[in-house]
């Protein structure tokens, strides 16, 4: 056996064998990263979204025309949104929550939080 391949089989063994360090052995935290819903054409896209609680979701209105987010059942209501602005809300309970624009009542679409 050369002296090059017997190096090899001991940082083989080495790496094979080695014991994790604590940083690696610790489970990895989720990111919570923003989830969007998008309006634009009289429409919200997507028409549901589901998220976990404590997930912030941001509506962006890119159409020109000014529309609003209303639950149904009153958990939260924007402001009047004109184009490019947002509304935030962090998904504080869990359960099924349908809303629409208060200018545009065809405008439908359900946020369900887990």
């Amino acid at each position: 056996m050369t002296q090059r391949s017997a190096l090899g089989l001991l940082l083989s063994a080495c790496f094979l064998n080695r014991v994790p360090s604590a940083e690696e052995s610790l489970p990895r935290a989720e990111s919570r990263e923003p989830r969007a819903v998008r309006i634009s054409a009289f429409k919200f896209s997507p028409a549901e979204l589901t998220v976990s609680r404590g997930d912030t979701v941001t509506w962006t209105n890119d159409d020109t025309f000014l529309h609003t987010t209303s639950a149904d059942s009153g958990a939260w209501a924007s402001a009047e949104l004109g184009r490019g602005q947002r509304f935030v809300l962090v998904a504080a309970r869990a359960g099924r929550f349908p809303y629409h624009c208060a200018a545009h009542p065809v405008m439908r679409a359900t946020l369900v939080v887990r």
